[in-house]
């Protein structure tokens, strides 16, 4: 077909083809109108800084449950040990049958003696354990003279019961009952649980600071001697938390700032116990207040601001709840 005929086609087939013009049209103008909506979309949402605003960094206060906690310090100990040795002289060690943090039961052998040359009667004797418990000294070397005047060999600590003997303040006394649930972190060993057995009922005078014992769940090898921290749990209540960083102390009391409008409010408030880097607010803020994370004496009641949303890291809430609970890894 020429361009004439081509010509004569579209005149006699104009009114036919308007139609499949005017469509093609419609198709880019939806495509338009759909991305002039996506677009807009976002802006709807967003409100505008006002000018002249300072930006603040702000968190949603939020619901969380805070521990109160006490934490002691002190050293490994064997609730009761018993030393074993040779009952008479004229041996020497032949053979050692346990290594130290072994298990053992009462009765087992620990190690075997034999006459020294020259001793006079008696045979080959078998040194054993009195009691069940864990080996925390072995002292035995095969070749030695094995003498009651040298001491024990071996020392046993009875059924493995291991204590944290601490100290605290009289004030966090107050706090401890026994059989309060404690997490007890030995210097290089996991973390074990156990329980508050006995607390001093004085304190040093020197010192202000009371003895607690700390009973430790049986079947850890642990050394005695050993650095060991201990976080007591005393109580737990859920309520509102905001970070440590938004707290301000005036002479006049203590206040938080939060957003509301786009103008800084101060509010007084009433703080309870801390959970990692947030704290507790008894009363002056509720959850899902807009909370000016860093506070400072920059910002004034009535200011106004243009609010920045800071959301919580991935993990950042599992992190709190080890350090609650006193694990430090």
């Amino acid at each position: 077909m020429t361009v004439t005929q081509q010509h004569r086609a579209a005149t006699r087939g104009g009114a036919s083809r308007a139609p499949r013009t005017i469509g093609r049209a419609r198709l880019p103008l939806s495509l338009l109108a759909l991305l002039t909506a996506a677009t807009a979309a976002p802006a709807a949402d967003k409100t505008e800084p006002p000018p002249g605003a300072l930006s603040v960094s702000v968190k949603r206060a939020r619901e969380m449950c805070f521990k109160d906690q006490v934490e002691v310090t002190g050293t490994i100990s064997a609730r009761r040990e018993v030393e074993v040795g040779p009952s008479r002289e004229g041996y020497v060690v032949s053979q050692v049958l346990v290594e130290p943090l072994e298990t053992v039961s009462a009765g087992q052998a620990l190690a075997e003696l034999s006459p020294a040359e020259g001793a006079g009667g008696g045979g080959a004797v078998s040194l054993r354990s009195p009691v069940a418990g864990v080996v925390s000294r072995n002292a035995a070397v095969v070749g030695m003279p094995a003498s009651p005047r040298q001491g024990g060999l071996f020392r046993i600590v009875a059924n493995g019961e291991m204590d944290l003997r601490a100290e605290a303040p009289i004030d966090d006394l107050k706090k401890l009952s026994v059989g309060q649930k404690v997490v007890v972190t030995p210097l290089g060993s996991p973390a074990a649980p156990a329980k508050v057995q006995f607390i001093a009922p004085s304190v040093d005078p020197a010192s202000q600071l009371g003895r607690v014992k700390i009973a430790i769940e049986p079947g850890r090898s642990l050394q005695t001697g050993v650095f060991a921290r201990g976080v007591i749990l005393v109580a737990e209540r859920c309520g509102t938390g905001v970070p440590y960083s938004s707290i301000m102390y005036p002479p006049d009391g203590t206040i938080v700032h939060v957003v509301v409008d786009n103008r800084v409010v101060a509010r007084r408030v009433e703080v309870g116990l801390l959970a990692g880097s947030d704290v507790e607010i008894r009363s002056g803020v509720t959850a899902d207040d807009l909370v000016v994370i860093r506070s400072g004496p920059f910002l004034r009641d009535g200011d106004l601001v243009a609010p920045i949303r800071v959301e919580e890291a991935p993990g950042a809430e599992a992190a709190r709840d080890r350090v609650s609970r006193g694990e430090t890894r």
